[in-house]
């Protein structure tokens, strides 16, 4: 099997890899930095844009439920005069049947 030889690591070596070290971590600062403003930009983007649909969700369901509640007080509202006229039938009906009653008891008492 052969051996590979070893080389030395002088101090100059030694520098010179700590300084391509530096600079191999100075550009990924510097990636990671871009990187972070690029998304913090882009964060800044979305959140305007997700407020401005809230907004307007927001405008559209108002007029959706002040729509409605118009359509429910006009339904309401004939609900309650069908409901007035059908008492006033009843009524009527009540006074029907007890002069009804009161002629069928004076034709037998008094016939």
């Amino acid at each position: 099997m052969a051996v590979m030889a070893r080389e030395a690591w002088t101090d100059e070596r030694l520098d010179d890899l700590k300084d391509h070290m530096d600079e191999g971590f100075c550009g990924v600062k510097g990636e990671i930095r871009s990187l972070r403003s690029e998304v913090k930009g882009e964060m800044q983007l979305l959140r305007s844009e997700v407020k401005g649909e809230v907004r307007a969700l927001r405008t559209e369901l108002k007029g959706e439920i002040a729509t409605t509640r118009l359509e429910l007080k006009g339904e309401i509202g004939e609900v309650r005069g069908g409901l007035e006229k059908l008492s006033e039938r009843f009524d009527r009906l009540n006074v029907t049947l007890i002069a009804a009653l009161i002629g069928l008891l004076a034709m037998h008492y008094l016939g």
